[in-house]
């Protein structure tokens, strides 16, 4: 899979060069930031590119413009009605959709710099930000963390007979990459935001099931704390309301760069987790001409 995947960028890339000069009004597509405009955020990502060595290959973006869409859902339609020519997505997400979806190819490909995720709390919440690292550093040094990323990421989805973006069973009698919460009689409940927008790391049927990577790291947080976890879904740009409002104690998705300047996401009023995942790349999607 691998290699074939390398083969398709490579020729990908070469193809990319000549697409976007073809053109001078492209449009890309972000999953919504929410500390800054999508001008902002790809005049950033295109000036780290130029100026910090963020290596970007195959494309001229300097024409191109940016949209943002508050699920996966909807700029995968945007794509599709040819509103964007390109999702910009981290290559986690774009090389699950590459795995499931043959109407999608990789175009370009180029580097973030080092990029994490997070959980975000309300700093009055701070409590519970402190026992969900001490959560989280403990899963990370008895090597859970890795193999929940081994089984959730490398290896996912196993079985494709379940369309995990939409929700679509293909075959209704299994699934076998649905997360269980085990439930605590007289425990505490911590409702948790979750958008459904970055699979395999994060996602939530429409029927309730609940999947991925986060899920699974959620399910064991909730054990090793002694919580019921209850899952609240949210689009991608309401993470802080749903804070500010009550409807979850923790928001899953809070995107943290290494340098202090680039912070798409967390504001004042948010502080965040340790960091459990850790990319560099953005993939970028295109439809494929077959």
């Amino acid at each position: 899979m691998k290699k074939n995947f390398c083969i398709a960028l490579a020729f990908c890339i070469i193809a990319c060069n000549v697409a976007f000069a073809e053109t001078n009004q492209d449009y890309v597509g972000f999953l919504t930031r929410l500390q800054t405009t999508p001008e902002e955020f790809f005049m950033l990502m295109k000036t780290s590119w130029a100026t910090k060595g963020w290596v970007i290959e195959g494309g001229d973006h300097s024409t191109s413009k940016a949209k943002f869409y508050d699920s996966l859902m909807l700029m995968q339609m945007a794509l599709n009605a040819g509103e964007i020519n390109e999702m910009i997505l981290p290559d986690f997400v774009a090389e699950y959709l590459l795995k499931i979806n043959k109407n999608y190819i990789p175009s370009c490909i180029s580097d973030s710099g080092t990029m994490s995720l997070a959980f975000g709390f309300l700093k009055e919440n701070r409590k519970l930000a402190n026992d969900w690292d001490r959560a989280l550093i403990s899963m990370r040094n008895d090597y859970t963390l890795a193999g929940l990323h081994q089984k959730y990421i490398t290896n996912f989805p196993e079985d494709t007979s379940y369309d995990y973006i939409y929700g679509i069973r293909r075959d209704k009698n299994k699934n076998p990459n649905a997360v269980k919460f085990e439930r605590f009689k007289n425990a505490p409940v911590v409702k948790v935001a979750v958008t459904g927008d970055l699979p395999p790391v994060d996602f939530v049927a429409e029927d309730g099931m609940s999947a991925g990577y986060s899920t699974a790291v959620l399910a064991e947080i909730g054990k090793r704390l002694h919580v019921n976890i209850q899952l609240v879904q949210v689009s991608a740009g309401a993470r802080t309301a749903a804070l500010v409002s009550g409807r979850a104690d923790v928001v899953f998705w809070y995107e943290v760069h290494k340098s202090s300047e680039f912070q798409p996401d967390a504001n004042d009023e948010i502080i965040l987790s340790v960091p459990y995942l850790s990319w560099n790349k953005f993939i970028h999607l295109q439809l494929s001409e077959d």
